[in-house]
């Protein structure tokens, strides 16, 4: 049926890209909540001299900020989805090098 028009572009009768985008989506987003709460709870049990206490509010910042924007996406926006996957992967990728980095341990987190 040549004139139907679709308010989707993506073309998926079986429903495996839209689940992919879907659930690539929710990892990332998930991700990156995961790594800001455990950034600010690392950095927070810092010893008093090591404790950067404006690390740890941008890392709660960040934190809540991931949530409100993951909320702010509609469900059934998959454009829009696989764009913000190819954004705030990056932005995940780069928090999990800095948690990997310097965040590595809790040897010296106990005051």
């Amino acid at each position: 049926m040549a004139g139907i028009k679709s308010d989707n572009p993506i073309y998926d009768p079986l429903g495996i890209e839209i689940f992919a985008i879907d659930e690539t989506f929710e990892s990332v987003f998930n991700g990156l909540k995961g790594v800001y709460f455990r950034l600010y709870y690392k950095e927070s049990k810092r010893p008093r001299g090591l404790r950067n206490l404006q690390k740890e509010k941008t890392f709660y910042k960040r934190f809540g900020e991931i949530g409100k924007l993951k909320r702010s996406y509609r469900y059934n926006d998959w454009e829009a989805k696989r764009e913000a996957v190819d954004i705030y992967a990056i932005e995940l990728r780069q928090m999990v090098n800095i948690e990997l980095s310097e965040y590595n341990t809790f040897e010296n987190s106990n005051p």
